[in-house]
């Protein structure tokens, strides 16, 4: 990695930070104050990424790592919806607002949370939900770089799944302040550098793609 791309992404995760900084100001810690759409489509996608784990993996004893955290609301939803699994939580955001929330509104012995942008040692699963959507700058090769270079890192922590998803059109664009991949590309993508991908799709949400690579 280039001297120059380290001071762009360093400079990214400083507008990433100050925008859910500001965002959170104005809406607290809520769905908005993520830049979600509403609660529904939040819950949806979470949804979507359990049932994809469950499909190739036994979800009664797994490590986790959600990436991009933010409130804690992925936590939540584990422990409802997987009532008799035994799991290992990590939650991990770049905002220190987020972190200090959880911290202290999260007393699990089972759940733990970092500032940080990957996982704190070696998890089955990782997971990314909407991380990389709101894109703070319009040059479309950085923020790509920078998407990869995280899944990257990521990946190397990861034992069985990483699963993320992304808004996907035709064509790859920001638009709006918004990052929208290409499946064939991102499939591409992932396949030359991870490992075996699948794209999955919901007509619930038909802008939305979930990616997920598998060791």
């Amino acid at each position: 990695m280039s001297f120059f791309d380290e001071l762009s992404f360093s400079y990214l995760e400083y507008k990433i930070n100050n925008s859910y900084t500001n965002r959170l100001m104005k809406y607290g810690n809520s769905p908005q104050g993520l830049f979600w759409k509403n609660s529904f489509t939040q819950i949806y996608r979470f949804e979507l990424i359990i049932n994809a784990l469950n499909k190739y993996s036994n979800l009664t004893k797994f490590t986790i790592c959600d990436i991009g955290c933010g409130y804690g609301k992925f936590f939540e939803f584990l422990k409802d919806k997987l009532k008799k699994s035994s799991f290992q939580y990590q939650g991990c955001d770049l905002n220190n607002q987020l972190i200090d929330y959880c911290t202290k509104n999260y007393f699990d012995k089972n759940c733990k949370f970092y500032k940080k942008s990957l996982p704190k040692g070696i998890v089955d699963f990782s997971v990314m939900s909407g991380t990389f959507n709101l894109s703070v700058t319009d040059n479309i090769m950085i923020w790509e770089k920078y998407i990869l270079k995280n899944l990257t890192s990521i990946w190397k922590q990861t034992n069985k799944i990483m699963a993320f998803n992304l808004l996907n059109q035709s064509e790859r664009k920001i638009k709006q302040g918004l990052y929208y991949t290409n499946k064939i590309w991102i499939k591409n993508i992932c396949e030359k550098n991870f490992g075996k991908t699948e794209i999955i799709f919901s007509s619930i949400l038909p802008d939305d793609i979930l990616i997920i690579v598998k060791n």
